[in-house]
């Protein structure tokens, strides 16, 4: 129901194989936060590695290449290989956002990202029953709009990263068990490919639709497991029922250093401590408490966007305050930790179709006092298909806005070495994602955003991305 029941989830296993080859090649998207994951670029050809493993079906789920992406079946090569238990997708995007107004500059820059993502089925490879891998290559390459030009909190484009990379961004294995009701993975992951995600706020570019702003800003020690860097991590998950889902992962900390550095942050040294976040959610839609919500109710194949949950994570051992300290001058420390809770629902649909209007909100809080953040908010919407005829696109408007705590403005100002003028940065985004022709996805945008870097005049940022599914 609300996730399409892909057998995604259950290809990774050469992931960890080639992290062990070679370090080096690394990095996906958005935080920056997570950019295009590939599976959401092409509608038709989804694959949200997120989904519950509790959701296979008996239905051939053969991929449809010739409808999602250019190059279609390889003459039949993508289908033999999907048939051997291997599944291969390869997309490239490319931004150009200019900053038109306010801000560090005017200008504008293109940045460019590639995917590779291997997946593999370890019983019709190996007769491993409940085994999957995955593997996901990314290459970044380009200017930085942001960086350069805008100057905000949060960032404005979630392919942006602090230094261009190619290498390995995830390669984990996974081993189902329960019935298919539960799942183990092991290896590079990335929290923000399946925690505090709402597939309703997909398709901006704006950073904090994917991780929130509030998680990716990272501590005074270290941050999460995030685009553009990956660690080790463990991830364990529950469907007990089809309508709820139970999910808990533990990860080595990212220290500060390493994210504009090459290469999966593999080593654990002392002091960048490691993060533990669980989530529950519950799918309305998948309860069956709402009106044709589900596919088989509705007798076609709409599925809606449905789903509640709450979160919390924290970091170990415990990080020093941004600016307070003790007697001897030293820094006080504290728990760096968060919670958050998210909300989206298929409000609108047109009848006898798959168009339809999804409304969400998430909202999440820090402890203030180990990084600048201490809370963040984002709304909007997207309607799918919003015309006749046109229900691949998708149109969006968004809202999202980060608050700075005490400690961290004070940190700010002491950089600055002058006052804020704001202790928020929000940020407005306007989109239309057209699907042009199969597997090609142009996509124009307009984002506004209200007192970048707490101390910047406000920036309209306006640009256009490029996405070709090969």
């Amino acid at each position: 129901m609300l996730i399409a029941r892909n057998k995604l989830t259950n290809l990774l296993g050469a992931a960890l194989l080639a992290s062990f080859l070679g370090q080096p090649l690394t990095t996906l998207g958005a935080a920056a936060d997570n950019p295009a994951d590939l599976g959401k670029v092409i509608a038709a050809g989804k694959a949200p590695e997120g989904d519950s493993v509790a959701a296979s079906d008996a239905t051939d789920d053969t991929p449809n290449w010739q409808e999602s992406t250019l190059t279609g079946d390889w003459g039949g090569a993508r289908k033999r290989l999907y048939d051997a238990g291997v599944q291969a997708d390869l997309m490239y995007t490319a931004d150009y956002l200019r900053n038109n107004a306010g801000g560090l500059q005017h200008g504008g820059a293109y940045m460019g990202h590639t995917d590779l993502v291997l997946q593999f089925d370890g019983e019709k490879l190996f007769g491993w029953t409940g085994g999957s891998a995955f593997l996901q290559l990314i290459s970044n390459t380009g200017g930085r709009v942001n960086l350069n030009y805008v100057g905000s909190l949060m960032g404005v484009d979630n392919l942006e990263a602090p230094v261009n990379r190619t290498g390995v961004f995830k390669a984990w294995l996974q081993q189902a068990f329960l019935d298919d009701r539960a799942s183990l993975r092991l290896g590079l992951y990335p929290i923000d490919s399946e925690f505090y995600v709402t597939d309703a706020s997909g398709v901006f570019l704006h950073p904090s639709f994917g991780m929130a702003a509030e998680v990716a800003n990272f501590g005074s020690l270290a941050g999460p497991s995030i685009y553009p860097t990956s660690t080790y991590a463990a991830r364990l998950r529950i469907d007990p029922d089809p309508a709820w889902y139970a999910m808990l992962a533990v990860s080595r900390g990212i220290p500060s250093e390493r994210i504009a550095t090459a290469g999966p942050n593999v080593s654990w040294p002392k002091g960048t401590g490691s993060m533990l976040i669980g989530e529950v959610g519950f799918s309305p839609a998948k309860a069956g408490l709402l009106r044709e919500s589900t596919p088989a109710e509705a007798k076609d194949d709409f599925v809606p966007i449905s789903k509640l949950a709450v979160g919390m994570w924290r970091f170990s051992p415990r990080f020093p305050q941004l600016v307070a300290v003790d007697a001897a001058d030293e820094p006080l420390l504290a728990t760096h930790w968060g919670a958050y809770f998210l909300a989206e629902q298929t409000v609108f649909r047109v009848p006898e179709s798959n168009r339809d209007l999804a409304a969400f909100v998430r909202y999440g809080f820090t402890d203030g006092r180990t990084n600048t953040l201490d809370y963040s908010l984002s709304v909007g919407f997207s309607f799918r298909g919003p015309f006749a005829g046109r229900e691949k696109d998708t149109f969006g408007i968004a809202a999202t806005r980060a608050h700075a705590g005490p400690q961290g403005r004070a940190q700010l100002s002491d950089e600055l070495g002058e006052p804020l003028s704001s202790a928020a940065e929000t940020a407005v985004e306007m989109t239309y994602r057209a699907q042009l022709a199969p597997g090609v996805v142009l996509q124009p945008l307009v984002q506004r955003i209200l007192n970048p870097g707490l101390y910047l005049p406000n920036a309209t940022v306006a640009g256009v991305r490029l996405q070709l599914a090969l």
